[in-house]
């Protein structure tokens, strides 16, 4: 790529999106305490924050307020109708690997199965994308990572 002069002014670059995924479900609270949301507000002033920083599609999971990731529908619906309102120009996208429980205490997540995937389908309001990892585009993102993107997350704790 060769640059002349004013070639990096935004009118002359060619077209960019940019995806954000600052929820981070593998992620614990003692990790990154202060960049991972837990209330309502602060999922949607993430979303607002990578918006004003450039992104255009926001990849959505929802925290429960003791930090683990929700497996309640009524939770990615209460953030999608937030983020309609806040960023309604961003394209939201939820991953399709998600599982969803019943609202009970207690209740188990119906993970991978075909009925909990056809449970994105009841999401309201309607995500923009649906992700969707499949056989062998399933990476191990362990393999990828350093010893040095771990240290001292609650990745490099043995089980």
């Amino acid at each position: 790529m060769h640059f002349h002069d004013d070639a990096l002014f935004p009118e002359l670059q060619d077209k960019l999106v940019i995806t954000a995924a600052p929820y981070g479900p593998e992620w614990e609270l003692d990790d990154f305490r202060e960049d991972l949301p837990l209330t309502m507000e602060e999922h949607i002033q993430q979303a607002v924050d990578c918006y004003e920083a450039g992104a255009t599609v926001l990849h959505i999971h929802v925290r429960e307020e003791d930090g683990k990731g929700s497996k309640r529908l009524s939770k990615f619906n209460e953030l999608l109708a937030g983020l309609r309102e806040a960023v309604p120009d961003m394209i939201l996208q939820v991953g399709g690997s998600i599982s969803f429980a019943p609202e009970g205490d207690g209740a188990d997540a119906k993970w991978l199965s075909d009925d909990t995937r056809h449970m994105l389908a009841e999401l309201d309001p309607k995500p923009d994308q649906v992700t969707i990892a499949i056989n062998t585009s399933q990476m191990n993102i362990m393999e990828l990572m350093t010893e040095d993107d771990i240290a001292g997350t609650s990745l490099a704790r043995p089980e």
